[in-house]
């Protein structure tokens, strides 16, 4: 029995010292898309507590303690993929909670024009790259491995698409309870 509290404890101990091993090796600051940023925050996704599947950040060029991510611009969201995903997965996920999370009911055109954004989604690898850049023209732009992908100003998409990850029902709770934590 003790050896079992002993080997619970240092495995617990060795996870804790990882996640703040990850946080520390996070860049603090980027130069990317004709932009500098600073780190607002991260978020380590696990699968369970030991299979990490992405780091995400989020950037901006300026955090302050009142700053919302759903009303910051220009604003940086970096998915650092630590598994391999096929872009089905994207493609069905960002276009279901974009529904669930859109104030308005959706229509023929809402589909067809999310759907068309969402086409553009790949099959990632560990080490790949999203990033979901708002910049200062309101232009929402997804580039993977720094190559932009996909650009739109359709205001449907561009007022909405955070809402994946930080409107009501998020795709990942715990990611919008992290990054909400910056305004509390």
């Amino acid at each position: 029995m003790k050896n079992t509290i002993a080997l619970t404890f240092i495995v617990l101990s060795i996870i804790g010292q990882a996640q703040a091993t990850e946080l520390s090796n996070q860049p603090q600051s980027l130069a990317a898309y004709d932009q500098n940023w600073q780190q607002c925050n991260h978020h380590m996704v696990r699968k369970g507590i030991i299979f990490k599947v992405a780091d995400i950040d989020w950037f901006s060029i300026e955090c302050r303690k009142d700053q919302h991510i759903l009303t910051t611009t220009p604003v940086l969201l970096r998915f650092t993929y630590l598994r391999d995903i096929k872009r089905e997965f994207f493609i069905e996920s960002a276009t279901e909670y974009f529904f669930r999370n859109l104030d308005r009911p959706q229509t023929e055109q809402s589909k067809k024009i999310i759907n068309d954004f969402n086409q553009s989604y790949q099959d990632v690898t560990d080490g790949d790259v999203y990033d979901l850049v708002i910049d200062q023209e309101g232009t929402l732009k997804l580039f993977k491995n720094n190559s932009l992908i996909q650009s739109t100003q359709n205001p449907l998409i561009r007022n909405n698409y955070f809402k994946i990850w930080f409107g009501k029902e998020p795709v990942l709770p715990k990611l919008k309870e992290a990054f909400y934590a910056i305004a509390n």
